[in-house]
């Protein structure tokens, strides 16, 4: 029998953001319990906190957003599991691990185990960050790959901001000879301990959107 496990973290407003905001605020309209006939809240949140996609509209306005992508496009049958164990502020370079992933793969998980940290400053402060170079290497080896997630908060690690958007752009951008890659940052890969069978990724479905909080379903 298949089981089925959230890689999403839930929303609250404890949720970390990059650089240390707070991106998300929660605002009960009305509650039973003051006697309104019903409960319901107001959510003001950025786009890019908590567990999110960054598609390539985010570094580069030629880039797809949320509405150019069909249902069938966040369905995922091949995905890979690399579990590595970077030190904080470390840039995950082109090595072994991921000359590993396989051709066929279309969605690659990266568990850095440093989810650990993520109620603490070091979580934003000194996460470890995806190099440029690699970027460039995914897209151009592995040509069937077509999105990539992980447990830290963003492809920038927050000690290096200027590489970290070149890095963005080397994963997102637009360009002739190889397809852009989507990006989902601050994944909760807590339970997760080998490649999934099926990964479906669920985005909050919002017009013009450069990036969205999602729900990301792996069938284990």
């Amino acid at each position: 029998m298949t089981n089925a496990i959230f890689l999403s973290h839930f929303l609250s407003e404890e949720t970390p953001g990059y650089g240390g905001c707070s991106g998300v605020k929660i605002r009960h309209v009305s509650k039973i319990s003051d006697g309104a006939s019903s409960n319901s809240q107001e959510w003001i949140l950025n786009n890019h906190i908590g567990t999110h996609i960054d598609l390539p509209a985010h570094f580069d306005d030629k880039g797809q957003r949320l509405e150019t992508f069909k249902a069938t496009d966040w369905v995922f049958n091949k995905p890979y599991f690399l579990e590595i164990s970077p030190a904080a502020g470390d840039i995950l370079v082109v090595d072994k691990n991921f000359e590993s992933i396989p051709v066929d793969a279309d969605f690659l998980i990266i568990k850095s185990g440093f989810q650990k940290y993520r109620c603490k400053d070091l979580y934003w402060q000194n996460n470890p960050g995806l190099s440029p170079e690699l970027g460039q290497w995914l897209r151009k080896e592995r040509p069937n790959l077509r999105c990539l997630g992980f447990d830290f908060i963003s492809i920038t690690s927050y000690s290096n901001r200027p590489l970290g958007r070149i890095a963005h752009k080397s994963f997102l951008g637009v360009d002739e000879q190889t397809k852009p890659l989507r990006v989902i940052e601050d994944m909760n890969l807590k339970d997760l301990t080998s490649t999934p069978k099926q990964i479906v990724v669920a985005p909050l479905l919002v017009h013009n959107a450069d990036g969205a909080q999602v729900t990301v379903i792996a069938f284990i």
